[in-house]
């Protein structure tokens, strides 16, 4: 069986039972997926991949506290969201120095037309005039794929009121997007 038929959930019941390179083999998985999420939001390389680091420190350090029925993603991303809003609260005593002019170079392939990352340049600029809770829901439903249950899980607030939440962040962003765009 290879590391990749193992489900995630499978992997922590490992990481539970003292096989802590099963978490490794996690932070293989969704080491990316959860730096491009504090990317997007914090526009700070830096602080993405202190958070990064900072959420398997705690998946490793509260795995007993995992329980297997849930998936293991709806918890991690829950885990992201406590630490990112540890970093808001401390940022906000100590205001750190953002690299948003190189941030839209990591998320963007090398390989899109300049067209293609001129458009993304618009969008990454136009979901900074949103608000932190609309970026965060819609970084989580359109950039990290998660389901709006899922979202509902990590966020504690019911599928309709994410789904009318992330509709009307859509709404704003695109009103966001042309205008900037007719600039």
């Amino acid at each position: 069986m290879y590391i990749s038929d193992i489900s995630d959930e499978a992997l922590m019941l490992k990481a539970q039972g003292g096989e802590l390179d099963a978490v490794g083999k996690l932070y293989e998985r969704y080491s990316k997926k959860l730096f491009n999420f504090f990317l997007r939001l914090t526009a700070n390389r830096d602080t993405s991949s202190d958070l990064t680091q900072n959420v398997f420190y705690r998946v490793l350090k509260y795995r007993g506290s995992y329980n297997p029925q849930h998936q293991f993603r709806t918890w991690m991303y829950g885990m992201a969201r406590n630490c990112l809003s540890d970093y808001r609260l401390d940022s906000s005593k100590h205001p750190n120095l953002q690299d948003k002019d190189n941030v839209l170079s990591t998320l963007l392939d090398d390989e899109i037309s300049s067209n293609q990352a001129s458009q993304d340049a618009i969008l990454f600029k136009a979901m900074e005039n949103l608000s932190f809770e609309g970026k965060e829901l819609l970084v989580m439903c359109k950039f990290q794929d998660l389901k709006y249950e899922e979202i509902a899980k990590i966020t504690g607030d019911s599928i309709p009121n994410i789904k009318i939440k992330v509709h009307r962040t859509l709404k704003r962003l695109k009103e966001i997007y042309f205008e900037m765009e007719e600039c």
